[in-house]
């Protein structure tokens, strides 16, 4: 079984995605991590923000083969906090290189949540993201207004708990 980890970057701590979320992981525990409950700022070149919650957040995190980031979709893109979730992975390539190698082989697997349709081109960057850090990309569950299909269902499950 994975050792899964959910990152969850909604605007609405118990919103629509958060539905989605619950509804796909069931009974079953999985730690979940709010950014919205942690102090993360952007990128920053010059890394005065390396003492927020950022690196304490990924000293968890490689704990875990699995990590799944849930999202709304927010013009066409994940959320903003999960956009500088993923913008802060550099500090990993620059000021914590010993963290950013433990990501090597770990996989990553989205949960988007939208009022529409996902965008052709939504998964580029979370694909490309993995690519450059060795990460696997297993793939997207897309769920709609917080309504997941037996089908995504199934398919995210069985990626989650195999």
């Amino acid at each position: 079984m994975t050792n899964p980890i959910i990152i969850f970057g909604s605007s609405r701590s118990f919103g629509e995605t958060r539905a989605a979320v619950d509804t796909i992981i069931g009974n079953n525990k999985i730690p979940l991590i709010d950014l919205l409950t942690l102090d993360i700022s952007m990128y920053d070149y010059e890394h005065r923000n390396k003492n927020d919650d950022f690196i304490p957040l990924m000293e968890k995190v490689i704990a875990h083969d699995l990590i799944i980031l849930a999202t709304p979709v927010y013009w066409y893109s994940t959320s903003a906090t999960v956009k500088i979730f993923m913008d802060r992975l550099t500090d990993l390539l620059e000021i914590r290189k010993d963290l950013g190698r433990k990501l090597n082989g770990k996989k990553l697997f989205v949960i988007a949540n939208s009022g529409g349709n996902l965008p052709d081109d939504f998964e580029a960057p979370i694909r490309l993201t993995c690519e450059y850090m060795d990460m696997q990309y297993i793939g997207c569950c897309y769920t709609y207004r917080g309504k997941v299909s037996n089908a995504e269902i199934a398919k995210a499950r069985k990626i989650i708990f195999a």
